[in-house]
């Protein structure tokens, strides 16, 4: 009687302690491989030893593997997604998809190079962690914090959004773009029009592609 109750109480014990410990370790992990990943190749775009379109399809390619654009995509438009012109919600996505990639480029070029150590995480919920990481090793000397917002959705681990100097970046974009498309009526075409000039500034060729073509 006192062995079936001891057992009874372990198991109850067991079934209280976190079933997603194990999963935090692979978010982190996948963190540490994928993102050292974008560093390392965003190198190669700075030395420029490569052939530079090689290297911006190398680099969308990481970005792919780490991030989930589309569900970033769907987060920055908020509320106004519901109701959206099917037409009207794909050139945003488009254009969208153009520019989150670009900042990313943009806010980690300056770690190109450099290594990325993770040095733990906050389990915000089931299949959703905050990992974080600190990236070291540039001509200056300094150690920067660089935190990740990790799901798993389907077996599948994605970043939805990175910290970089104290900044989250989707949730920026997200105030960014609700605010542009509420000043506007709630005409996404305003935000579309905002980010085709944005990625006009960063790059004329992805301007040319994604918003003329």
């Amino acid at each position: 009687m006192f062995k079936t109750t001891l057992l009874a109480g372990l198991l109850a014990c067991t079934t209280l302690l976190p079933a997603y410990a194990a999963d935090a370790s692979q978010a982190e992990d996948f963190v540490e491989t994928q993102a050292q990943g974008v560093i390392t190749v965003l190198q190669d775009m700075r030395a420029g030893e490569r052939e530079m379109a090689e290297v911006k399809a190398d680099f969308r390619d990481r970005i792919n593997e780490l991030a989930d654009v589309d569900r970033i995509t769907n987060f920055v438009l908020g509320r106004y997604r519901r109701g959206a012109e099917p037409a009207t919600l794909e050139e945003f996505q488009t254009v969208f998809r153009e520019f989150a990639i670009n900042v990313y480029e943009s806010e980690l070029t300056n770690y190109s190079g450099q290594t990325l150590d993770v040095t733990g995480s906050v389990t915000r919920d089931e299949n959703d962690w905050v990992v974080r990481s600190q990236v070291s090793g540039g001509p200056d000397g300094e150690v920067y914090e660089v935190n990740w917002r990790v799901q798993e959705r389907d077996g599948t681990l994605k970043v939805l959004d990175a910290q970089v100097a104290g900044v989250w970046l989707a949730q920026t974009q997200r105030e960014q773009i609700t605010s542009v498309i509420g000043n506007a009526g709630g005409n996404i075409q305003a935000a579309i029009d905002t980010l085709c000039g944005r990625i006009q500034d960063q790059d004329a060729d992805d301007y040319a592609r994604v918003c003329e073509g």
